[in-house]
């Protein structure tokens, strides 16, 4: 009987625990709790034509890779983003594709958003990222070995720490407005050679939601390459 009720008592204690973990606090910028869904409307704008489509993620699972404890946030496009918590900010450990068995992890963890989040205005990082709009959209002579769009660095910083934010899904208030720049050198065209491109984004996160709104700006127009303007937001959240 005792046996049966010490069994009993570390079942529930486990119940309790991961509720503790799971549960969102409202000053948590970067939920990252099992079960938690987001779901965006994103526009494109290139050329002058707009493209609009949906976005879902989903916090799916609980999965350890070596000795790091991750969350598994699922997207609809088939990709899996392996996150962790570590003390100094929220970060990318791995990730894995539909035609991947096993996720793949990243040579460094990629820092998404650093911990303690309102350490305004000192807070900067950087992280590597890749090109979201620009798109090669004519002939090139140089060599397709190099016709690659590599990815590049972002500077980020913490901007603000008290943005109001209006997007589909509601109105935000005391939000992190984080800022990130970057240069991309780009074989632009036979004509202009390479060129340096300024890549700006700007993202605002909600204290017990997350990710409510981006902005992104990869200004090019040549022969060779097209870039635009990108729009990221939010159209609901649930538990």
């Amino acid at each position: 009987m005792k046996k049966a009720i010490t069994v009993c008592l570390v079942f529930v204690s486990l119940v309790l625990l991961n509720a503790c973990e799971d549960r969102i606090e409202s000053t948590d910028y970067f939920p990252l709790g099992v079960g938690l869904t987001w779901e965006y409307r994103h526009q494109t704008n290139t050329q002058g034509r707009s493209t609009h489509g949906t976005y879902t993620v989903t916090n799916y699972a609980k999965s350890k890779i070596d000795d790091e404890n991750t969350t598994v946030r699922r997207t609809d496009d088939g990709r899996d983003y392996y996150l962790i918590r570590k003390p100094d900010g929220i970060y990318r450990y791995a990730t894995r594709t539909l035609f991947e068995t096993h996720p793949k992890k990243d040579n460094t963890p990629r820092m998404v958003l650093p911990i303690p989040y309102l350490d305004f205005p000192n807070t900067q990082w950087s992280a590597s990222t890749t090109h979201y709009i620009i798109k090669r959209t004519g002939p090139s002579t140089i060599s397709s070995a190099n016709d690659t769009i590599e990815d590049f660095v972002m500077n980020y910083h913490v901007a603000s720490i008290d943005e109001t934010v209006e997007v589909p899904a509601g109105r935000f208030e005391n939000c992190i407005l984080v800022e990130g720049d970057a240069t991309l050198t780009l074989f632009a065209d036979p004509y202009t050679g390479f060129e340096d491109i300024p890549i700006k984004t700007r993202e605002w996160y909600a204290p017990g939601i997350g990710l409510v709104k981006l902005e992104r700006t990869e200004p090019l127009d040549t022969r060779v390459y097209k870039g635009g303007s990108y729009t990221f937001e939010l159209t609901n959240f649930s538990d």
